[in-house]
C-alpha cells in the first residue's frame, strides 16, 4: 500500500483535507485512498475486505466503479479547480476478478473541454495485472 494523501492543494492555493470531504460517505465506507494527484493524473487504492465481496467471494463489480469514479472525479476537481463535478457516463470492462489484497487505480485525463472531461481509469492488482478498465465522463459546472 502506498501512503495516502491527507491534504490536496489546488493550483489556486485552495487546500482541503481528503477526510473532511469524504468522511461519513460511501467513499469512506469503501476505504478508498488517494495516493497521488497532479494535473491530469490521479492514483488511488482500496484494500479488499469481506464486506466488499459479492456472493461468489470476489470483489463486487460496483466497487470497481466506485473506485474509478472516485479517483477520476478528484482529478477533475484538481484540474478544473471546482467542486461542482457530476458523473455523466461510466463504462467498465472487467478483465479479471480479485479476492484479496489491494486494488490500485490510475486515472488519466483524456480530454479537457470547457464543460466535459473524459478520463480513463486502469485498475490493477498488487502484481500490476490489469483487472478492469473504466471510461468516465464528467460535466463541469463553474
Amino acid at each position: 500500500m502506498e501512503t495516502a494523501l491527507e491534504n490536496i492543494t489546488l493550483g489556486n492555493g485552495l487546500t482541503f483535507k481528503y477526510a473532511d470531504v469524504t468522511g461519513g460517505t460511501y467513499i469512506e465506507y469503501n476505504g478508498i485512498r488517494l495516493t497521488e494527484i497532479r494535473n491530469g493524473l490521479v492514483r488511488g487504492e482500496i484494500v479488499i475486505r469481506p464486506e466488499l465481496l459479492n456472493p461468489n467471494k470476489v470483489l463486487h463489480g460496483g466497487v470497481f466503479g466506485t473506485l474509478a469514479d472516485t479517483v477520476a472525479i478528484f482529478g477533475c476537481v484538481y484540474v478544473y479547480e471546482v467542486a461542482s463535478v457530476t458523473t455523466v457516463s461510466l463504462n467498465i470492462t472487467y478483465l479479471k476478478s480479485a479476492k484479496s489484497g489491494t486494488v490500485s487505480a490510475t486515472a488519466k485525463m483524456l480530454s479537457r473541454g470547457k464543460t466535459i472531461s473524459n478520463w480513463q481509469v486502469d485498475m490493477t492488482d498488487e502484481t500490476g495485472e490489469l483487472l478492469a478498465m473504466a471510461s468516465v465522463s464528467y460535466s463541469i459546472k463553474r
